[in-house]
């Protein structure tokens, strides 16, 4: 499991840089900025071995749907939820110009908390026994309560 961690914002480093800069001791930074000795050794380090406070440019794949899109694939589910995967991909291919997969469309719902959902099977009522139980339940409306 990956460690999570909360990024220290550009502000907070260059304050860090500054304080080091005029002799201050690493605890006494860690204490003003509220972080941990150890996060401001880490930034004091690569300032004086790199030379940048900024982050590294990050490399990986752009996102295929913006967050217009995801909401559009959301919408479809709420409106109606009995809708496939399948369908909603067909629909926004047609619609929009990016191509996307039916997966694509089960991780935006997951994503957004809407998990697959079946509906309740409902066993088959013919008519004749539809009318047959509505005639019992009338018969029984003038009966008395039995506790």
């Amino acid at each position: 499991m990956a460690r999570s961690h909360k990024e220290t914002t550009i502000s907070i480093r260059k304050l860090i840089v500054f304080h080091h800069s005029s002799d201050k001791s690493v605890w006494n930074i860690a204490k003003l900025v509220n972080l941990s000795h150890s996060t401001v050794q880490y930034v004091i380090k690569r300032f004086k071995e790199e030379n940048r406070i900024e982050n590294k440019v990050r490399k990986c794949r752009p996102a295929n749907l913006t967050e217009r899109d995801q909401r559009f694939i959301i919408r479809k589910f709420v409106k109606n939820p009995r809708l496939s995967g399948l369908k909603v991909s067909a629909e926004f291919n047609e619609k929009f110009s990016t191509p996307i997969s039916p997966e694509t469309v089960q991780r935006v719902l997951r994503a957004a908390g809407l998990n697959g959902l079946s509906s309740r099977r409902k066993f088959f009522v013919r008519a004749e026994n539809r009318k047959l139980m509505l005639a019992f339940a009338k018969s029984m409306l003038n009966k008395p309560k039995m506790y």
